[in-house]
């Protein structure tokens, strides 16, 4: 998967480099006065292909659900890898298979395999502001034969929870949705699991979902075993490089979700992540519960950012998609 890394070289997108492609251009169209219409039209071919080919090489077809089997959830019941070996190309989407039956199957009745909204996030779509989001193979349902899947295991539980509606709802919203910017996952220094990713609206507004952080460093050791206020910084810390990937700030979180395995000595040491965070925005939660992440970490925290009224907002670094 391509990432929205600030790493990326922005000299590359200045326009000094476009001034000098276009002298280029200039100075071969009057050449080419001098030679015949034969040898002209031979060049023009040479120099459309140089400008355009780079842009067709980054138009990749976007590879579904992470190159997992969708028929695989019907016929063995669980998240199968596919292989790039059995693919097939539907609705603008590269589908990978476990094998050429799973291929054959697919290809015959897609509809009935394909999980629906084209395999985006079904809580993604149901939602107030519907989007698409990328999804976690392992967080699946199939309700009344037909397959969902969402972004994170937690908001597959979020989906259940009131199933009906939701799809209804999503159902509503997908021919708008189906049509708005693609999902794109935030880059280094960002932890790549869960991931973060920037989603658009139909308005044109972005928002930043930052993946539930924990106190883990960037080799994925823990920090800070059995210290609430070590893990909360480190949390902290990983929260802040989200942000500044994504080209935004601590001003920009709009609404954070903290898991604590001790809802009250996180409350004694929320200070600690003020100091990277700032004041939590009112509709920020605290939830006390059993971390999936293992019995060693402490919290987890999830945020909302809203890119309109940061520098992301008027960045000109393109992006490209991811699911």
């Amino acid at each position: 998967m391509d990432a929205f890394d600030l790493a990326a070289d922005d000299a590359h997108y200045t326009l000094p480099g476009n001034r000098l492609r276009l002298s280029f251009v200039e100075e071969n169209t009057m050449r080419m006065a001098y030679f015949s219409p034969r040898s002209r039209l031979v060049m023009v071919a040479g120099l459309l292909f140089c400008l355009l080919a780079p842009t067709a090489r980054g138009d990749e077809t976007r590879l579904s659900i992470s190159g997992y089997d969708p028929v695989a959830y019907f016929t063995d019941g669980k998240p199968v890898p596919g292989s790039s070996e059995f693919e097939y190309v539907w609705h603008d989407a590269r589908w990978r298979f476990a094998s050429a039956a799973h291929r054959d199957l697919f290809v015959k009745d897609p509809e009935h395999y394909a999980p629906q909204y084209d395999g985006y996030c079904a809580m993604g779509v149901a939602w107030q502001q519907p989007h698409k989001d990328t999804v976690d193979p392992n967080a699946w349902a199939i309700v009344d034969g037909k397959l969902y899947l969402t972004h994170t295991p937690r908001s597959l539980l979020a989906w259940q929870e009131k199933a009906a509606e939701n799809i209804k709802r999503a159902d509503q919203n997908w021919p708008t949705v189906e049509r708005q910017a693609e999902p794109v996952i935030v880059g280094a220094p960002c932890r790549d699991r869960p991931p973060s990713v920037v989603i658009s609206y139909k308005d044109g507004g972005r928002s930043l979902l930052v993946g539930g952080q924990v106190a883990a460093d960037k080799d994925g050791n823990i920090v800070g075993k059995g210290d609430m206020r070590a893990q909360i910084e480190q949390v902290g810390k990983n929260i802040q490089a989200c942000l500044q990937a994504a080209r935004a700030k601590a001003s920009d979180i709009v609404r954070t979700r903290a898991f604590v395995s001790d809802a009250d000595a996180f409350s004694r040491n929320a200070d600690m992540l003020a100091r990277y965070l700032g004041p939590l925005p009112s509709a920020s939660s605290v939830n006390q519960v059993s971390l999936a992440a293992g019995p060693e970490f402490m919290v987890e925290i999830e945020a909302v950012a809203n890119l309109n009224s940061s520098s992301a907002a008027a960045s000109t670094e393109p992006l490209r998609a991811n699911q």
